[in-house]
């Protein structure tokens, strides 16, 4: 089975990162960018820090820096059109994000190639609603959500939705074949390490999300 590799964060590059997000965009051993995606006022922009509030600032393991030279949606989607997949992990501090995504993507050519995961799966499901075409995932972080989603499929409050699985998570091939059958598509994230990548693509994992062009290169 080919595993789809996703390159991660590479979409959150600063504005003066463009031409290596464009580069990146060609690689070979990328199929798909990720970006993580918040809305701030009438824009989408990309960044993996939290925002803090409506005030210009991000919060992250650095600590706080000033909200600038952040890539807007629409310049990653230019900058990825025709070369690669892109992977809008999208997150929100306040309110309902769908439907300014739903603008964003408003042309049909282009959702067909675009995912998007959300870690607050309330919003993965509108966003389904607002966009039924896209293909949506669960981002799943922890034990008790990877059994909440067993749990919620099994029982049938939950509709067949892919999952983006934090690796540490999957523990053998018979765990991975019991979550695709109720998934039907899996991700791992974040895989640094190429043997780790070769054994979650061995144990049948659809797509390796990883912050190295090196790893996805093994795959």
């Amino acid at each position: 089975m080919t595993v789809t590799r996703i390159l991660h964060g590479a979409g959150n590059a600063g504005s003066g990162d463009l031409d290596r997000l464009l580069a990146l965009a060609r690689h070979p051993a990328v199929d798909a960018i990720e970006a993580d995606v918040w809305v701030h006022g009438d824009q989408l922009l990309a960044h993996h820090e939290r925002p803090l509030g409506p005030l210009p600032w991000l919060i992250g393991p650095g600590g706080l820096r000033r909200r600038a030279n952040t890539l807007r949606l629409e310049t990653i989607l230019e900058a990825t059109a025709g070369h690669t997949g892109l992977v809008i992990d999208l997150r929100s501090w306040l309110g309902d994000p769908a439907p300014d995504l739903a603008r964003a993507l408003a042309d049909e050519a282009t959702r067909s190639r675009i995912r998007v995961t959300c870690e607050d799966w309330a919003i993965a499901d509108r966003v389904r609603a607002w966009l039924p075409d896209i293909r949506i995932g669960y981002s799943v972080r922890t034990e008790a959500q990877l059994r909440a989603y067993l749990v919620g499929r099994d029982a049938g409050r939950l509709p067949e939705t892919a999952v983006a699985v934090r690796h540490t998570l999957l523990h053998t091939a018979e765990e991975v074949a019991l979550l695709r059958e109720r998934a039907r598509r899996v991700n791992a994230w974040t895989v640094d390490d190429p043997d780790r990548a070769l054994q979650l693509a061995a144990w049948g994992v659809d797509e390796i999300t990883s912050n190295l062009v090196t790893v996805l290169n093994t795959l």
